[in-house]
């Protein structure tokens, strides 16, 4: 008995080596919860990433702790979603990170790229003939394998070379697009690959479980999209807190008429309102959205005044905790605040 005894001890010890073994031989940081809920779904059985912007803060006023500083520190990859997001992390990537590989999405190619918005109030969507010509575009690119993904790239590229002049005159200061990419599931999906990728590049002894999730992820996503289309009702109209929503606008046909400001940073003025109200009354607004991040205060004070309802959204996964499934809680909470209302 001692002697089997002995024996389950060391197998216990030789399995707990393994599967010590088999973790993630990469240190991961994350910046926003969308972010990492897809990093956290491709690493799942592997590893966990860490995640600097948590709970309801939001990456426009975020500022650094100590404990974030030390994950930099250590990191040997950091993915974040780049210009327009996360001013706070420009510096400490180059000083804190320097030794961490950093991977800027709105950097990479292959994305649906959709510029800023000039005015708070907008026009109707004239780009959706291109949306549909990028939805057949990428669903060729599913339809394919790896070498589909170069020319897909390509051509993502040279529409960004054409279309690429400044931006200093939209009075947003942070690049020329819109960088709340994740907000399209079929970004998403671009960003499941991307990042599968580089940590198969990486951290080769675990490539088989990074490909093996991401293709999972992909396939919950197409069942998601899938999902929404069916049950959004496009007769609605919206006005949102701030402009943060046209990647799920344009992928869902949702119809959001304005928003109180274009840049969280500047407080909208009596002329921004006014124009709100206007659009409320003369466009049969259904409802108006605050956000858990922002004080709702101006949002409850125009419902009130021009009798519309009132919702709210939330890009980011404020209320939701951080993990594997918050990408798709997020995304669907944003379906049902919009068929809510």
């Amino acid at each position: 008995m001692k002697i089997l005894s002995k024996l389950s001890i060391i197998i216990s010890t030789l399995m707990f080596s393994i599967i010590t073994y088999a973790n993630a031989d990469i240190k991961v940081v994350t910046s926003i919860k969308p972010i990492h809920s897809i990093t956290s779904y491709i690493m799942d059985g592997v590893g966990s990433p860490d995640l600097i912007v948590d709970g309801y803060n939001s990456p426009h006023n975020f500022q650094l702790k100590p404990s974030h500083a030390k994950m930099l520190q250590n990191a040997d990859l950091v993915i974040f979603v780049g210009e327009g997001i996360e001013e706070f992390l420009e510096k400490p990537l180059e000083s804190i990170a320097k030794d961490a590989k950093k991977f800027a999405l709105l950097e990479q190619s292959g994305f649906k790229k959709l510029k800023f918005r000039e005015k708070n109030i907008f026009e109707e969507h004239d780009d959706h003939d291109d949306h549909d010509d990028h939805d057949k575009k990428a669903k060729k690119k599913d339809d394919h394998d790896d070498h589909d993904d170069h020319d897909h790239d390509k051509e993502a590229k040279k529409k960004d070379d054409h279309d690429d002049h400044g931006h200093d005159d939209h009075g947003h200061g942070h690049g020329e697009y819109d960088p709340h990419i994740w907000l399209d599931p079929i970004n998403a999906k671009a960003m499941i690959k991307k990042i599968t990728k580089l940590l198969s590049k990486m951290d080769k002894e675990n490539s088989s479980t990074y490909k093996s999730n991401s293709k999972k992820a992909i396939k919950e996503i197409d069942m998601m999209v899938k999902e929404i289309k069916s049950e959004m009702n496009k007769d609605l109209k919206f006005v949102v807190f701030h402009d943060a929503y046209q990647y799920f606008e344009n992928r869902f046909d949702i119809s959001v008429l304005g928003a109180l400001t274009v840049n969280t940073d500047v407080l909208p003025g009596a002329e921004q309102l006014s124009e709100i109200r206007e659009v409320i009354e003369h466009e049969n607004v259904n409802c108006i959205f605050s956000e858990p991040q922002f004080n709702p205060d101006i949002i409850n004070a125009i419902a009130m005044d021009t009798n519309v309802k009132t919702g709210v959204l939330d890009p980011l996964g404020a209320t939701l905790e951080p993990g594997k499934d918050l990408y798709f809680d997020l995304i669907r909470n944003i379906s049902k605040s919009f068929k809510g209302c």
